[in-house]
């Protein structure tokens, strides 16, 4: 009967240990719990702290949608020939010398400041996109995608998918857009 009593006794000191070594892991979890919707509630409460704080700062601001302004004038060269307008310009120049892409730039906006003219585009030479089309010797007779080659600054005027003028020459092309 002794051995009865010790085996009891160790046997209801494991359970209070398995008891005590639960609840203990169990203080653990709510611990970690606690901590973390404190943490929770902390970064919510500031989120919104700074979100008001913004509102408030920016109520001076105009915040009213102003019209998307859609960059159109520059293109890729193998778009040349596909774009919706009927009659058109493309001019074709290397955009990596400042000094030369100013100089087209303004005859670019002279153009464009007449009361009737017809849409122009632009497309940089200088792109790696545009390379394919880059040539020792140009093609005056061309009519496509397929055949554009470009030596040098160029200017060729579209007009129902077709070329009507084809310019090649900064001082040709400044006439040209006269």
């Amino acid at each position: 009967m002794a051995n009865n009593r010790q085996y009891r006794r160790k046997m209801h000191s494991k359970i209070d240990s398995i008891d005590s070594s639960f609840s203990s892991e169990m203080f653990k979890v709510v611990k970690v719990l606690i901590a973390v919707l404190v943490f929770l509630a902390v970064f919510y409460f500031l989120t919104v702290y700074l979100l008001e704080r913004d509102d408030t700062s920016s109520s001076t601001i105009d915040t009213t949608p102003a019209e998307a302004d859609i960059q159109y004038q520059e293109i890729l060269a193998g778009n040349s020939f596909s774009m919706n307008d009927d009659h058109y310009f493309v001019l074709y120049y290397d955009m990596s010398s400042d000094e030369l892409k100013s100089a087209y730039t303004n005859m670019v906006s002279t153009y464009e400041d007449k009361d009737e003219h017809f849409p122009i585009y632009t497309v940089d030479m200088s792109s790696t996109f545009n390379k394919q089309f880059v040539s020792d010797t140009s093609n005056p007779s061309v009519q496509s995608i397929d055949n554009l080659k470009i030596s040098g600054p160029t200017l060729i005027e579209i007009n129902q998918g077709r070329v009507s003028n084809y310019v090649e020459g900064i001082d040709a092309i400044s006439d040209a857009l006269e």
